[in-house]
């Protein structure tokens, strides 16, 4: 799980970027899709009120945990 203080949209976006190895495009196209871990919700909807549920779903992926 990746925990930071204060993290924001940007840095929900920078860490979708990281999953996705530097290929912004396919990054962007994870963050538009919904996801079993937010509930059926869009990382890109949640990130903007919430970027920690983002940040801790994209640790659990990196990681190897089905969510």
């Amino acid at each position: 799980m990746v925990e930071r203080k204060g993290c924001s949209a940007a840095d929900a976006w920078r860490a979708a970027i990281e999953l996705f190895e530097g290929n912004r495009a396919a990054a962007d196209h994870w963050l538009h899709q919904e996801a079993v871990g937010l509930g059926g919700r869009r990382p890109i909807d949640v990130m903007e009120t919430d970027p920690q549920q983002v940040l801790d779903l994209i640790g659990r992926l990196e990681h190897g945990v089905f969510t």
